[in-house]
């Protein structure tokens, strides 16, 4: 039984999360961390108690709910501080962030490895984006021209997407179809993510909406590909594989992409 505790549990994803661990073999829900702190979990996720209360101190959570894996998709501006926590832990992670850059992630990538632990920081946990973005990866040679249209809530925290950097970092290739139109207004062509020009879009989209628009083009021919999210049950396939596959990769492990786990 894997002892789950979970950073960010009263997001949608959060909520999400709570009700599946619920009827999940081999999992066992034992702590929480979200701004409700002393609400029960399950009352949050609006299943019923639970007997999980939520805390708003991770270290005192942590210390007293003494989990295996943590799985965290809280917010991004304390995501840094939350990892930072589970390293002094030395705990495995299971993360869902989409506002972090490479940069960022640097320094957590070499404690992770130092410290011989297994995390998975992954922008996307949804099936369709992974096998889309292998399918770009091979495309991508005979395909010069690409561009990526990332659409959100206008709740959404950062833009674009961790999504959509991924997708464009994927597209990523030395022959670059030339666009010989200028910007006559900055930004309007996208902005260029590993050279790949990205737009991004916030509307009031009802729910959790997301999607993502790929467009990739030679001469006379066009590929389109759409990916639209509505709910976060479509992270839970994802989410729960990495959690089942995780402590099995090689100590050191810092997992980008759900394709490195299925």
């Amino acid at each position: 039984m894997t002892r789950i505790f979970l950073s960010g549990a009263s997001g949608n994803v959060g909520r999400t999360i709570v009700r599946t661990i619920v009827g999940k073999e081999g999992f066992q829900l034992v702590g929480g961390w979200c701004l409700e702190a002393g609400s029960d979990l399950g009352t949050i996720a609006g299943i019923g108690e639970l007997g999980i209360k939520a805390s708003n101190d991770l270290r005192a959570a942590l210390a007293e709910s003494k989990p295996d894996l943590v799985i965290d998709f809280s917010a991004t501006p304390v995501m840094a501080e939350n990892m930072s926590v589970y390293l002094d832990f030395g705990l495995n992670a299971v993360i869902g962030t989409t506002g972090l850059t490479e940069d960022d992630l640097a320094p957590f990538k070499a404690a992770v490895a130092a410290k011989g632990l297994r995390w998975a920081v992954i922008p996307n946990y949804g099936l369709g984006i992974t096998l889309v973005t292998d399918f770009i990866k091979k495309a991508r040679a005979y395909y010069p021209f690409v561009s990526i249209t990332d659409r959100h809530t206008n709740e959404m925290a950062n833009a674009p997407s961790g999504t959509a950097a991924a997708l464009a970092a994927a597209a990523a290739g030395d022959d670059a179809g030339e666009v010989k139109s200028r910007e006559s207004y900055p930004g309007v062509l996208g902005a260029k993510i590993c050279g790949v020009p990205v737009l991004a879009e916030r509307l009031p989209w009802p729910g959790p909406y997301s999607g993502h628009t790929i467009s990739l083009a030679r001469k006379d021919e066009i590929i389109t590909i759409e990916v639209q999210d509505y709910t976060s049950e479509i992270y839970m396939d994802g989410v729960f594989m990495t959690a089942e596959k995780i402590a099995s990769l090689p100590p050191g492990s810092f997992v980008r992409s759900l394709g490195e786990i299925f």
